[in-house]
Parts: structure tokens; C-alpha cells; sequence
């Protein structure tokens, strides 16, 4: 009599073996496994870092381009905020790209490079460039934002 199955495996189609649903091929016959079960794009994996963090990268790729785009020497004062606000976008955008790449790469094939998109995110007037080319290659991946 044939071994049966457990609750994680199935028949394969080919041999009729008891093989884990997630296999893609038979070890018995080596025949593809039509049915296997596989993690799925719009399944998402379960990841501690908030799917959230692109709105940092989008805020603070905003305020990169506010702070280049007005001028600063209206006032000491306007140099004060400009100044607060270029050092919360300097630190923000990298920051917030780090912690959105691990949230994409737990979510989509796309595996992005940490680190490069930090130094690229450090870098000013590049990381313009870097920062819209970031949240449009994550678009691509997750369909958002």
C-alpha cells in the first residue's frame, strides 16, 4: 500500500508520489508540480519594517527640492529654516530609503541595494536624481505609491 500524505504535501501528477506542495519538482519522477504553492507578489512577507517609509522618501525629496529651488538670503531667519530644513532632508531621505528598501526587498523581486542607495541619498543635488529614481523603480515593483 502507498504512503499517504500529510497535510502539507500532495499527490504528484505524473507518479502518484506524496510530494510537499511547495515542490516545484517530483524527487520520485522529476516532473514539474503544476500545483505547487508559491509565495505570490501580491502576498506579502511578513517583514518589521513599515510599508510606510516611502512617504519619508517622498517628503524629504521635497524638501531637497524646496531648499534648492528658493532662495535663502531673504533673512537670517529664512537661513535658519532653510538650514533646519536642509539637515532634516539630509539625514531623512537616506534614512528613509534604508528602511523602505528592506520593506520592497521583503516585498517584491527586486532586492535593492542598501547601502548604494544610501551614499547616493547623501550626496546633495544627486540625490534628487537618486530619490526620484528610487520611488519610480519601487513603483514599478509594488504598484505604489
Amino acid at each position: 500500500m502507498g504512503r499517504q500524505k500529510g497535510a502539507d504535501e500532495v499527490f504528484c501528477t505524473s507518479c502518484g508520489a506524496a510530494i510537499k506542495k511547495e515542490a516545484e519538482i517530483c524527487p520520485e519522477c522529476g516532473v514539474r508540480n503544476e500545483n505547487a504553492t508559491r509565495p505570490t507578489q501580491s502576498t506579502p512577507t511578513e517583514t518589521t519594517v513599515s510599508d510606510s517609509w516611502w512617504y519619508g522618501v517622498g517628503g524629504c525629496l521635497g524638501l531637497w527640492v524646496l531648499v534648492l529651488l528658493l532662495p535663502s538670503d531673504i533673512s537670517p531667519a529664512v537661513d535658519a529654516l532653510f538650514g533646519l530644513l536642509t539637515v532634516t532632508a539630509w539625514i531623512g531621505l537616506p534614512l528613509s530609503a534604508y528602511f523602505d528598501s528592506k520593506y520592497v526587498g521583503a516585498n517584491s523581486d527586486w532586492l535593492p541595494n542598501a547601502a548604494l542607495w544610501v551614499i547616493g541619498l547623501l550626496v546633495p543635488l544627486v540625490n534628487v536624481v537618486f530619490g526620484a529614481v528610487y520611488l519610480y523603480r519601487r513603483h514599478e515593483v509594488l504598484g505604489e505609491p
